[in-house]
């Protein structure tokens, strides 16, 4: 009820003050117990928790020192990975270089537990493989940065020089794995291009196989052989109406001369037989009827029967009289006769051989529409390989370039920009946050240690709680609190086995400080 009468009365700042220095003075050996006791054990668990030292490392991507418009590396830059996909390649660059084989060949070089000797290599690379933390940091700060082309490589040791040697090892694998993979990234594009390159020649080389034997097979038939076919036309067409006028020049003169070779005896002695007569009128008369009528004239091929006849019937005549010819005159008219005769055989092959090419050079012409489809399809084919082929050697010079780059570590790389030293303090636990905080519960504790057990306490202390206990009543007097020597021996044992305790407490937390620090 008093208790209840102060909480609704509202009384001045300075009494609320004295109140509380009132408080305090009746209560005062709760915070003098509970603050130094609350220190002692947050000191005790700071340094009672494992220690781990941090040792920490930061590679950054270094960009290339070769501008890009000059080569134009066959790798994918990691400025140009989004966010997200930055993260995921961090990621999996981690995993590719902690892989458990590398892990254990780095735990055999610098072992990170040498007090933990019942755990196996496996085991301690499994352990490292879990103390390590990689994260994006500012280059300049070093601190978290989603958006930063620098990244932090952080282990976790016990002991501090161990974290550090570890941490430097891991750095090295990380640029080493960078350094490989780069140059076989750019040696696999190279090869990659390589065998392309060489499918398109072999591709190249079949199209130009086919069209060669193509226009071998067409070649009068090709659009570009238009105007040849036509011009060869027009020179095959005067050529030949040359040829058949020679050949009929050389017809009269083979005709003249058979007449002339009828009337002559082929010897010196004979006459002229009436074989020989009725031939050579039989020639007189086709002669005449070829001026007349054309070659195919029925009165022509009567004729020429006749005259065949004739002259098959002449010639077996003379073989039966078996005479051989001796007229001067005779054998020089045959002389001329079988060389006009040669003349015009060779006139009527040439005529021949004239209208094959007329024939030819017209087919060539008929068979171009179609001929020139295939051409354009073929020779577009081979243009559209050739077009290919001539890019893939340009961007084959260029990964070459970029593979001799990325060799000589021209390129983009990562360079190492703040090598990890030996931490001094450790990175868990935080002993100072561990001790105020410690320090702040125990204020809090004690305070609120006090307030209750005041509340709770009926007890009339002072002529305020009088008052409000006598009401109107008026007061004498007040009577201070008087100790007995009973009284003092009780405190001063009370604070004997106090201060006993703090001081048993200070010195196990001070041992622990030493053996722990």
């Amino acid at each position: 009820m008093a208790n209840s009468r102060r909480a609704t009365d509202k009384p001045a700042r300075s009494e609320a003050l004295g109140e509380y220095r009132n408080l305090l003075r009746r209560r005062w050996r709760f915070p003098a117990i509970i603050i130094p006791a609350s220190a002692l054990l947050a000191i005790f668990i700071a340094y009672i928790l494992p220690v781990s030292f941090r040792a920490t490392g930061v590679i950054i991507l270094q960009p290339s020192s070769i501008p890009n418009d000059m080569i134009s590396s066959t790798v994918r830059r990691r400025e140009d990975i989004p966010y997200g996909t930055a993260q995921q390649e961090l990621e999996l660059v981690r995993r590719r270089v902690m892989t458990p084989e590398k892990l254990r060949q780095l735990v055999q070089e610098v072992d990170p537990y040498p007090d933990e000797k019942n755990l196996s290599l496996d085991a301690k690379a499994e352990r490292v493989a879990e103390n390590v933390t990689v994260e994006r940091v500012d280059p300049i700060t070093l601190k978290p940065l989603d958006e930063s082309t620098a990244f932090s490589v952080s282990y976790d040791n016990p002991k501090p020089a161990i974290a550090a040697q570890v941490d430097k090892n891991l750095l090295d694998l990380y640029l080493t794995y960078n350094r490989a993979t780069r140059t076989e990234e750019a040696a696999a594009a190279y090869n990659f291009l390589l065998s392309q390159a060489k499918s398109l020649e072999a591709d190249m080389v079949a199209q130009e196989r086919k069209l060669a034997d193509f226009k071998a097979k067409y070649g009068n038939s090709l659009p570009e052989m238009q105007q040849h076919n036509l011009s060869g036309i027009d020179r095959a067409q005067h050529d030949l109406e040359d040829t058949e006028r020679e050949i009929l020049v050389a017809e009269e003169k083979e005709s003249q001369l058979q007449l002339q070779l009828n009337d002559l005896s082929p010897s010196l002695v004979g006459a002229v037989s009436d074989w020989r007569t009725q031939l050579a009128k039989l020639r007189a008369d086709l002669a005449d009827a070829q001026l007349k009528y054309t070659p195919e004239h029925p009165e022509v091929k009567r004729l020429n029967r006749a005259i065949a006849e004739m002259a098959a019937k002449g010639g077996a005549t003379a073989q039966v009289s078996g005479q051989a010819p001796d007229n001067p005159e005779y054998l020089a008219v045959q002389s001329q006769l079988q060389a006009a005769r040669r003349t015009l055989a060779s006139l009527r092959a040439d005529e021949s051989r004239e209208r094959g090419a007329i024939a030819a050079y017209e087919r060539g012409l008929s068979t171009e529409p179609n001929v020139e489809r295939e051409y354009t399809q073929l020779t577009r084919d081979y243009a559209n390989s050739r077009s290919a082929y001539e890019d893939l050697q340009a961007k084959m010079k260029n990964a070459a370039l970029a593979r001799t780059m990325e060799a000589e570590e021209k390129g983009e790389k990562f360079a190492l920009l703040h090598a990890p030293t030996r931490p001094g303090h450790p990175h868990f636990p935080n002993r100072l946050g561990i001790i105020l905080l410690g320090l702040v519960l125990g204020v809090a504790t004690a305070f609120a240690t006090m307030a209750a057990v005041d509340a709770a306490d009926p007890t009339v202390r002072g002529t305020a709680d009088l008052h409000e206990t006598a009401g109107e009543m008026a007061l004498i007097g007040a009577v201070p609190l008087l100790f007995t020597p009973r009284d003092v021996r009780l405190r001063r044992l009370h604070w004997a086995s106090a201060i006993g305790a703090f001081a048993i407490a200070s010195v196990l937390v001070a041992a622990t400080v030493y053996l722990k620090g």
